[in-house]
């Protein structure tokens, strides 16, 4: 018996040295889904897939009249395939990414508004 409790004793105490843990671990907002390298990656995306639709669609307007209908209809697909690729980019930015960003924008904007208030009071001390 004496055996017995002494390894029970023994489990629970090796699990209370792991309970703490997970304190050490950085822990994201729960409602965060990316992270801001995340969301500026997903910014640059949304550059790279508007600039790759701008360049089909500038390609089907110089060559367009000179090319046959198969041409124009593949160049067209790719064209509305690249630009829904940016649409749904920019609907992930604005649910996940926007108001993170912008958070933190305004967190800086008073960091910044409170240091020039503390410099404003040193000057005029």
């Amino acid at each position: 018996m004496k055996k017995i409790t002494t390894l029970i004793i023994a489990f629970s105490m090796v699990g209370s040295l792991y309970a703490d843990d997970h304190k050490k671990e950085k822990k994201e907002h729960p409602n965060m889904l990316m992270s801001a390298k995340e969301c500026m990656e997903t910014k640059s995306g949304i550059g790279w897939f508007l600039g790759a639709a701008d360049s089909v669609f500038d390609d089907i307007k110089k060559h367009g009249d000179l090319k046959d209908k198969s041409w124009n209809d593949e160049k067209w697909g790719e064209a509305i395939a690249l630009s829904t690729l940016a649409s749904n980019y920019s609907t992930v930015y604005d649910v996940w990414c926007k108001d993170m960003i912008s958070h933190r924008m305004k967190m800086r904007m008073k960091d910044s508004y409170k240091n020039h208030l503390k410099e404003h009071a040193k000057k005029n001390d």
